[in-house]
């Protein structure tokens, strides 16, 4: 419903070539409360007057000098971005074909000279309210696209947000997999450490009884030679599988012992020593590329000495029909690195994220527990150093393991 007052505030344009009817509208405009009236005798000042007022109502003459009705007309058309015109001719022709023009180039309504003010009056009130009409529809349609749009805004934000939220808890879920996972394999690690031993107490027990007994034998009892070899033989292997139980008991962190300096070509050279024989069964070359000065690292010896084990073994069962296997030194500024390198069968790209992880092995169940790289990685990481590995399926693989030369603040526990 419109309000009154908002309809006689529109404004009104009047353009007539004759004072005197302008001076008759405006007087009974004003009568009937209308405040905003605006009037022009010359109509080639019209387009420039609608343009600067905008005015909800046109009341024009056809037949004025200097430019018609008609080509006035044409220019507010051309003004209003609109399709209607709010225009009321005022026409003293009575030829139906002029008004039905008047009608066709885009006038509203028509009224026919001389004016009857009342009916003038009416005809102004249902143009004005029409026109004020479309005017709040037009307001009405920008308020809705404005509320669409910002609507469509806050939903794409909502959407983006929703999108960071489900890709944050997705992170999140993740990291809490991956975490339980480690969790998981500590509680592995723990158990299997206890069972270790608890084998192992239960085997040095009577392995101790067994070797003390034949020591006395041995001590006690003559004996020809090669008896006493058999069981002096008998108790070496005893002292060896009481060592290997205890290996077994600690395999997880092989030593608690403190660093001392190592002279890693020693090391290295103790541990190819042990693996010499294998390595001339499988046919794998060894090539030596020993750095000319190496210094000596701060570490606890059994346990490099395991990680180079652990490594120099995976080589071996990675050239199964022989091979090359190259260990290359070098010193840097404030670490040392060790390559191993072979022409294995290379590790296939989508087990590299999971290689260091506890109990994860490509050799099966029966040749690997998973557990020698994870060892060897703890350990590596316990003395401030680092390992990679660089691997190519059937061109081999090279692991790298660096050290520093100075001795790392923490120490192994």
């Amino acid at each position: 419903m419109l309000d009154k007052g908002n309809i006689l505030k529109a404004k009104i344009l009047i353009v007539d070539d004759e004072s005197s009817n302008i001076i008759v509208l405006e007087t009974a405009l004003k009568q009937a409360k209308y405040t905003s009236i605006t009037s022009t005798t010359d109509s080639r000042e019209a387009a420039l007057l609608y343009q600067k007022l905008r005015p909800d109502l046109v009341l024009l003459d056809l037949r004025m000098p200097h430019m018609d009705g008609f080509e006035v007309i044409e220019q507010i058309k051309r003004i209003e971005t609109d399709s209607y015109a709010p225009i009321l001719v005022l026409t003293a022709e009575s030829d139906p074909s002029i008004r039905l023009k008047a009608l066709q180039v885009g006038a509203r309504d028509f009224l026919s000279k001389p004016l009857d003010l009342s009916e003038v009056l009416c005809r102004i009130r249902n143009i004005l309210e029409v026109r004020l009409l479309n005017k709040n529809l037009e307001a009405q349609n920008d308020f809705i696209e404005r509320r669409v749009h910002q609507r469509t805004v806050d939903l794409k934000q909502a959407n983006q947000q929703l999108k960071k939220e489900i890709a944050e808890r997705k992170r999140s879920e993740e990291e809490l997999q991956k975490v339980n996972q480690q969790l998981l394999h500590a509680e592995k690690l723990s158990a299997l450490g206890k069972l270790s031993a608890s084998i192992a107490h239960e085997f040095n027990n009577p392995l101790m009884g067994i070797r003390n007994t034949l020591e006395q034998v041995l001590q006690g009892t003559k004996m020809e030679d090669s008896l006493a070899e058999l069981v002096e033989l008998s108790i070496n292997e005893s002292n060896r599988v009481m060592n290997l139980s205890l290996q077994l008991k600690d395999f997880y962190r092989p030593s608690s012992g403190a660093r001392h300096p190592l002279n890693l070509h020693d090391a290295i050279d103790d541990m190819l020593m042990l693996k010499k024989n294998e390595f001339n069964k499988e046919n794998i070359q060894l090539i030596k590329e020993y750095s000319d000065y190496l210094p000596e690292v701060n570490v606890v010896e059994d346990q490099i000495k395991q990680v180079i084990l652990n490594i120099l073994q995976n080589a071996n069962e990675a050239c199964p029909r022989g091979g090359a296997l190259t260990i290359r030194t070098q010193a840097f500024d404030s670490v040392v690195e060790v390559t191993i390198e072979d022409t294995g069968q290379g590790i296939q790209q989508k087990y590299m994220e999971k290689l260091f992880d506890p109990f994860f092995t490509t050799k099966g169940e029966v040749k690997g527990t998973g557990l020698g790289l994870s060892v060897s990685y703890g350990i590596i990481k316990r003395h401030g150093g680092d390992i990679r590995v660089h691997s190519t399926e059937g061109k081999g693989s090279k692991f790298i393991i660096t050290l520093p030369v100075k001795a790392s603040v923490q120490e192994p526990n």
